[in-house]
């Protein structure tokens, strides 16, 4: 359980909440929705009934609209990345005059907005699909903007002047024919407005082309590449993802680790160390569409920030073999990130990796959950398999993901409170053919009892380890 100094702010909820997928999906079909409506406004009658109720819908869609940027506004650790990202939505909804229709037709901008929501809920869900078709939907959108507004747009402002705009279809197709060929055709513009957007959608139209040659040009040298290039994306959008400071031998191994668990092969995982050459060469056997790299000094607090270190759910801090330095400069720059790191995200969970265990003082002072130093770990399995030989298969196999039995931490249910030790034992082999080797304390210091007595008492705060093929999931029956 998170202790009350820890547990999340009212913002990082709402922030949570806004970037969740039920959210997302909720707020592209509002968009599409409103998309829907200024096509219908446009083609009804100033006036009517009908345009009464449209315009109303739009009203409340509006009025939904502010709320999620005001949220969001609020929400933010950074006000001008946030204006940076979302200016064009927030001009996007302006409440103009319905007599001025023209300029409503703004709205059309946030499907660019729908583009950004689709690709990242694509990579979630069909990750391997995603790197193929993230941009192919950014350019949709772009077209979709592009193609409606200048449709819409030469309407408003020829529809009735020009006999060769009659109706909302014959502006479409103009748009369309505009757009592809950069130049107008099957309507020559008549009005002032009318020439300025047309010389927008060919000024789209020569763009769109240039981009097209460009992506498809890219995708070709991608393919004749012997090796995959990470993907690249806004990091401060990044949430819940997995952090790694620096790099060497055992990162590879880490990183498989992490995929193959089935509870965080969707958690973003970011590589950040002074990378002469990222290491994607190494890991290319691996689904790298969650995978990020970042070439920077993550000891420095400004970088730890740029990639959201504040929403990130774990921390591992590698003893980083990138640069050529000494064993006490690599620990002293992990323990200089492991105080920054949880000085930015008190509540983040931090595992360090150590070369000299003498430096444990300073990362169990600043908070870091577990520290690890390889050599006495790999000293301690070869002594404890030359003593009970064969025992390094059970050790092997539980230490990873990939195969057999794992370990896992599970909280307890609040009719287990005051159990014994042993009735917990008996009732998860039976229920879930798990086997519990430790308990967990977090008060007054999280610490962990190994194969506790068998009268020893379970508390409302205690987490169970265990050992079991998949993940327990306890319930009351």
């Amino acid at each position: 359980m998170t202790p009350p100094s820890l547990a999340p702010s009212m913002q990082q909820r709402v922030d949570r909440a806004l970037h969740s997928p039920t959210i997302e999906f909720m707020l592209i079909g509002l968009i599409l929705a409103s998309v829907l409506l200024v096509f219908i406004e446009v083609g009804l009658p100033f006036g009517s009934g009908g345009h009464g109720v449209v315009v109303g819908l739009q009203r409340w869609l509006t009025g939904a609209f502010w709320l999620e940027l005001g949220l969001r506004g609020w929400a933010a650790r950074n006000k001008q990345r946030f204006l940076k990202h979302y200016w064009w939505d927030i001009l996007a909804v302006i409440p103009f005059p319905t007599q001025i229709v023209v300029l409503r037709l703004l709205r059309l901008l946030r499907l660019l907005r729908v583009g950004i929501l689709l690709n990242r809920n694509l990579g979630r869900i069909y990750p391997a699909l995603a790197i193929g078709l993230g941009a192919q939907i950014g350019l949709v959108a772009i077209l979709g903007v592009l193609l409606l507004g200048g449709g819409l747009g030469i309407f408003l402002a020829e529809g009735g002047i020009n006999d060769d705009i009659e109706n909302l279809p014959q502006a479409l197709w103009w748009s369309l024919f505009t757009l592809v060929a950069a130049e107008p055709i099957g309507a020559e513009p008549v009005t002032l407005v009318g020439r300025i957007l047309t010389l927008m959608v060919m000024l789209g139209g020569l763009t769109l082309f240039a981009v097209i040659t460009g992506l498809v040009s890219a995708v070709m040298v991608q393919r004749l590449r012997s090796t995959m290039e990470y993907r690249t994306m806004a990091l401060d959008e990044l949430r819940n993802h997995t952090v790694i400071c620096g790099w060497n031998r055992n990162g590879r191994h880490i990183v498989e680790e992490l995929l193959f668990d089935g509870g965080l092969q969707d958690s973003p995982i970011l590589i950040i160390a002074e990378f002469e050459e990222t290491p994607e060469r190494s890991l290319r056997h691996l689904n790298l569409s969650h995978i990020y790299f970042h070439v920077a000094d993550y000891t420095r607090i400004d970088v730890l920030k740029s990639i959201n270190i504040a929403q990130s759910a774990r921390a591992i801090l590698l003893a980083d073999t990138t640069r050529p330095r000494s064993d006490q400069d690599i620990d002293a720059r992990t323990v200089l990130a492991a105080l920054t790191i949880e000085k930015i995200n008190p509540a983040i969970y931090t595992c360090a990796q150590l070369l000299d265990r003498r430096n444990d003082v300073q990362l169990k002072a600043a908070g870091v959950d577990d520290v690890i130093v390889a050599d006495e770990v790999t000293s301690h399995m070869i002594a404890t398999s030359a003593r009970t030989q064969g025992s390094v298969e059970v050790m092997a196999e539980l230490l990873t993901v990939q195969v057999g039995n794992q370990f896992y931490k599970v909280p307890i249910l609040p009719s287990w409170v005051d159990l014994s030790f042993w009735q917990a034992v008996d009732r998860l082999k039976r229920s879930h053919d798990a086997l519990l080797v430790a308990v967990e304390l977090s008060y007054p210091n999280r610490h962990t009892l190994v194969n506790p007595p068998a009268n020893y008492r379970l508390g409302p705060k205690d987490q169970l380890i265990v050992i079991a093929r998949k993940r327990p999931e306890l319930r009351d029956y």
